[in-house]
């Protein structure tokens, strides 16, 4: 599986003074909401013996907003959620995700793409990634010396 790497300003050294500097620029005058800085959800891949699994963390989201692709071994993660507001009320500040998101992996081959599942409990999206037969680690093995 390869992994492409992306700036993420919330998990830097300097999280406090980007945080702060990153909030004084998203928010227009009226207190209007976030800009797009913010608008992808985090993500954490681990690799197990038998395959990939990535949570994608969406609360607020229901099953239904999401659709999961894979095409030319590139895994499409996206959802839409339209912006649930009661009438009357108007954001001071708006930081949860609203709208639509999409994420994109390269699988690479050692992902058999017949065999990909997702799951969405408790505002996590996980998917799992099955690894191929050769990409899976093998047992170690003697080679006899003839």
């Amino acid at each position: 599986m390869t992994l492409v790497r992306f700036y993420n300003p919330l998990a830097s050294r300097r999280m406090a003074v980007d945080f702060e500097k990153m909030l004084g620029n998203m928010f227009n005058a009226d207190g209007g909401t976030a800009s797009s800085a913010l608008s992808y959800p985090a993500v954490n891949i681990y690799e197990e013996p038998e395959r990939f699994r990535l949570d994608i963390a969406a609360p607020g989201y229901r099953k239904e907003d999401f659709s999961v692709s894979i095409v030319n071994d590139v895994l499409k993660i996206s959802a839409n959620r339209d912006n649930n507001s009661v009438e009357g009320e108007t954001y001071i500040r708006c930081e949860f995700m609203n709208g639509s998101f999409e994420r994109s992996f390269v699988v690479g081959k050692a992902i058999d793409t017949s065999k990909i599942d997702a799951r969405y409990e408790n505002g996590i999206l996980t998917i799992y990634l099955m690894k191929r037969e050769e990409a899976k680690p093998q047992k170690p093995r003697t080679i006899n010396i003839d």
